[in-house]
């Protein structure tokens, strides 16, 4: 695994994802990470991680930048809507489900571009 070439398809993928969740949807972000992993080619397991991690800090700083800015009210009344016990779990859980969406996005996106330009095997 190329870790350069991970760490630039974590950037692409947050970057693009930034600028389209403001416009669009919150799974548009699932797009951003297909879009740069079927441009940018690696295996499976690298584009799963690089969509996981893109997608999760995005998602991670933009809830807690949502967090400061409310003065935890927000996340407090919503981590009370689902029973979590503070704020900061919620936080947490919150890039873990961008960011799982955001890995089978980036898996999907290799996948693709393996099935419409296959790889040599040698």
């Amino acid at each position: 695994m190329n870790t350069f070439k991970v760490l630039v398809k974590i950037i692409f993928i947050a970057a693009l994802a930034y600028l389209l969740q403001n416009v669009f949807a919150w799974w548009v972000t699932v797009l951003a990470a297909a879009m740069i992993n079927f441009i940018i080619y690696s295996k499976g397991p690298s584009s799963f991680i690089s969509g996981f991690l893109g997608i999760g800090f995005l998602w991670f700083f933009t809830a807690l930048l949502t967090d400061i800015n409310t003065d935890s009210v927000l996340t407090e009344k919503v981590a009370a809507i689902f029973s979590l016990p503070n704020a900061t779990l919620l936080v947490v859980v919150t890039a873990i489900i961008g960011g799982i969406a955001g890995g089978f996005g980036g898996l999907s996106g290799s996948t693709l571009r393996n099935w419409v330009m296959p790889q040599p095997n040698y």
